[in-house]
């Protein structure tokens, strides 16, 4: 008989065991089988995927391939069987019926359970990563990528489609989150303060786990705290002298740190030197700085800095809820945007750096909060929010042009909705005194009012209009490219690190349609400031991503939020959730390897691929190149860059020419197409081929003949790579050399060791143990016959896995251990 038809029959006995749930079904066809038949695939999947992991812990790149023998076959065959019995028994279960039901019920369950399951049918590939792979570690975490994607994929389609045939109340969530909303007011927003206080503490722990200290302008800020608790002023000279700095950075982990100088001599000449970085930030970090002089160096005091301003980006979520309450009237909405708003780039790492952007930002909102809507304002509400804007000055000059703009909004509100007249100069007088102050300890320090002394120092009017006209003459295309570098830059655009602020733009359709008044208004605070960066070309250095937007996130989340508010077009809400995981995804990777957060678009900086994204790449597969960049370099010939433009103004225009209503939910194929695109995606990217992305790459020629390209990025953190290959190790850990040959290397020379200190090594190449050694104040060799090579382009690629181990007190980041990989001919 047919196999075809044999196969049917069988499922059909297998299956109905039940005459009376037979009988009440009705006669099956072929077609009816096929719900059951997928998911005893599914299982095969998932038993397949056991079975590739069991088999994998013996695995190395000598032993490539799959076969179903022994254990894998055990685990193969009894995991199959376990995992259909379970799939098939659910059935009754997601029908709502219990077990031992049959009929229409019974079958619609399984048909459904068969319909979230079939992602699981690419768990059927798993033996197939067997055939290319790198290491063992490498072949395992591509495998669990794969059932997290299926499993990701099947959750997917589960919540699209979810329609339980009986509901006895709402879930657990839904319960949960309308238990918040029926707390009092106050109550609210001490749990989202702690909440998000909790959320910035942990994010802070992480990152200082990882080794991340402080950098960019954080020193700066804190060396200027330093001198406002221990001298009362803000000339750093002394404090430079005397390497306070060392009050921050622990000495032994920064042995030789020489901290540069950015500040400017004032007119008193020499022994008086002001921070360029103003001291606003400084002064709210002087509590914390306190307090942390009284802790240990290292970890206590590095976590406790790094948290020191999370108070005020708290503070800046509460504002965006109530906000949002006072807009829309809808505490889900607000609920929601808090949580955008606080738990993404950039706001989310800014939080935990020290920088004046959150702030600003919490100023800002919290002035145009309060004047906006028609409530009681007495007088002290006004002087306090002039002081609020006369400080914008102190966080930076640059802030002048959100100055200006807000107070004008603030006082158009107080006339138009508060009919405030002279009261108005309640909040006016001591904004301008504020400034005025601002330009007074200009005079004091630099014997001149231009503001621009605090970047420049004391110069003459002919050195002041050349400055400007280096300013003045740059090109319009540099102009913007900067300014598309805000938004669309891989390595600090706010769009793909957050990809949900894209859906401000459509915010802003709708504030154009409903709110045209408060969409002028935010457009004069944000449009000077950013215009400003963009014409001056100034690129964020070395900080978290969208530095120069943050201080107007606010702005941002408000257009998002108008976007939530009044969009009635399912596609769009989904594409916004699409977007919404996508950065939380981004988030993770981020606190998981905080060194991609540091990524310069500014001068010096010719590197176009953005860490993240070469991290998201594969040895076969290289994602930056489809990304756009517009680093400081020519970028006419750059293509992403102009397709990515375009595709952004055609995501504006099918929104503002689709209708606002769509006639239904979106059907059952599009979530089973989106699932299969999101997940052959993933498959590529992750998946089919080895996780390691060969980049960049260092070409290394040797006096003695022969060259290799090392990949530096597999190094990690702690490698100096000199001359003919010697890499110098500053700490004990692991370190991966990846390393290439045009042919095939016949012998490889390996120098290891220091001549201080006493240390272990433990070497492997690929997944195969090559030796271990003990070096005391001396440097070995070891020569070795490569028994294996990955082909990739013609290339014969190497892999060599270091453990270094120290037993001395010597500081490595003194005295480095050597490595050196040196090709022979025999």
């Amino acid at each position: 008989m047919c196999p075809r038809i044999l196969c049917p029959r069988i499922l059909e006995r297998f299956i109905w065991t039940d005459k009376a749930a037979k009988d009440k079904m009705g006669t099956m066809t072929r077609r009816d089988i096929g719900p059951t038949f997928r998911l005893i695939l599914a299982a095969a999947g998932l038993a397949a995927a056991a079975s590739t992991a069991v088999r994998s812990s013996s695995q190395t790149i000598l032993d490539h391939g799959f076969r179903m023998s022994g254990p894998a076959l055990a685990v193969f065959l009894g995991s199959w069987i376990l995992f259909a019995a379970l799939f098939i028994a659910g059935a009754p279960v997601l029908a709502g019926t219990g077990i031992g039901s049959g009929g229409a019920d019974l079958w619609r369950g399984r048909k459904e359970l068969a319909r979230i399951l079939t992602p699981f049918l690419v768990l059927l590939l798993a033996p197939g990563l067997s055939a290319d792979y790198l290491t063992r570690s490498d072949l395992r975490a591509r495998l669990a990528i794969l059932v997290g994607l299926a499993f990701a994929a099947s959750g997917y389609l589960w919540s699209a489609g979810r329609r339980p045939l009986r509901r006895d109340g709402p879930g657990f969530f839904q319960g949960l989150l309308d238990r918040f909303i029926a707390l009092p007011r106050r109550r609210k927003l001490a749990l989202l303060f702690l909440v998000s206080f909790l959320v910035y503490a942990l994010c802070a722990a992480l990152l200082v786990r990882e080794g991340i200290t402080f950098s960019g302008d954080e020193p700066n800020y804190l060396l200027t705290s330093h001198s406002l608790l221990f001298d009362r002023d803000i000339n750093v000279f002394n404090n430079h002298a005397g390497r306070d700095y060392f009050r921050f950075y622990a000495r032994k982990d920064n042995p030789r740190l020489r901290m540069p100088i950015y500040a400017r001599e004032g007119k008193r000449g020499q022994g008086h030197i002001y921070p360029i970085n103003l001291p606003g930030i400084s002064a709210l970090i002087v509590p914390f700085y306190g307090l942390s002089q009284l802790v240990g160096e290292g970890f206590p005091r590095t976590f406790l800095l790094k948290i020191s301003l999370s108070v005020w980006a708290v503070l800046l979520g509460l504002q965006i809820y109530l906000l949002a309450r006072e807009l829309w009237g809808r505490e889900r909405l607000a609920l929601g945007l808090w949580a955008l708003h606080a738990f993404s780039p950039p706001v989310l790492f800014y939080a935990v750096h020290l920088y004046p952007e959150i702030p600003i930002a919490l100023f800002s909102v919290f002035i145009y909060r309060m004047v906006r809507k028609k409530r009681i304002l007495r007088g002290g509400h006004l002087v306090l929010f002039g002081l609020l804007l006369g400080a914008f000055f102190w966080f930076g000059l640059k802030y002048n042009l959100i100055f200006w703009p807000l107070l004008a909004v603030a006082a158009y509100h107080l006339w138009t909705k508060h009919r405030m007249r002279a009261r108005i100069l309640l909040l006016a007088v001591p904004a301008l005194v504020g400034m005025a102050t601002f330009y007074y300890a200009v005079w004091d320090m630099y014997g001149t009012l231009s503001p621009f002394a605090v970047y420049e120092g004391t110069i003459t009017a002919a050195e002041a209009r050349t400055v400007a006209g280096a300013f003045l003459d740059l090109p319009l295309a540099s102009r913007i490219e900067t300014f598309l570098d805000y938004f669309l830059d891989q390595r600090d655009g706010l769009f793909f690190y957050a990809p949900f602020y894209a859906f401000a733009l459509l915010g802003l359709v709708e504030m154009a349609r409903r709110a045209r008044k408060e969409l002028i208004g935010m457009l004069l605070m944000a449009g000077p400031f950013v215009l400003n960066y963009a014409f001056f070309t100034h690129r964020q250095g070395y900080c978290p991503q969208a530095r120069v937007l943050a201080p107007l996130s606010w702005i941002g989340a408000v257009a998002v939020g108008y976007f939530l508010a009044h969009n009635g077009r399912r596609f769009f809400r989904w594409l916004f959730g699409a977007a919404t995981a996508a950065g939380a995804a981004v988030s993770l990777v981020l606190l998981r390897h905080p060194a991609f957060l540091y990524q310069p678009t500014t001068h010096d900086y010719t590197q176009r691929a953005g860490d993240l994204f070469v991290h998201l790449s594969n040895i076969r597969f290289f994602l930056p190149s489809l990304l756009p960049s517009f680093i400081k370099v020519n970028n006419a010939g750059h293509w992403p860059n102009y397709v990515w433009t375009a595709a952004v103004a055609l995501f504006v225009a099918v929104y503002v020419l689709a209708k606002n209503r769509d006639r239904g939910p979106l059907r059952p194929a599009f979530h089973a197409a989106a699932a299969a695109v999101l997940l052959a995606a993933g498959m590529f990217l992750w998946v089919l081929f080895p996780r390691t992305a060969l980049f960049p790459s260092w070409t290394v020629r040797y006096s003695g003949g022969g060259s290799l390209g090392f990949y530096l990025m597999p190094m990690g953190r702690g490698v100096v790579a000199k001359n003919e290959g010697e890499m110098y190790l500053h700490f004990a850990k692991s370190y991966r050399f990846l390393f290439s040959s045009r042919t095939p290397l016949e012998a490889v020379k390996l120098r290891y060791g220091s001549a201080k200190g006493e240390h272990e090594i433990r070497v492997g190449f690929f997944d195969l143990p090559l030796f271990e050694a003990k070096t005391s104040r001396e440097t070995a060799e070891k020569v070795f016959t490569p028994s294996a090579s990955y082909r990739w382009r013609g290339l014969h690629v190497y892999d060599l896995t270091v453990d270094l181990r120290k037993f001395s007190d010597e500081n490595l980041l003194e005295d480095p251990y050597l490595v050196q990989v040196i090709p022979l001919r025999k």
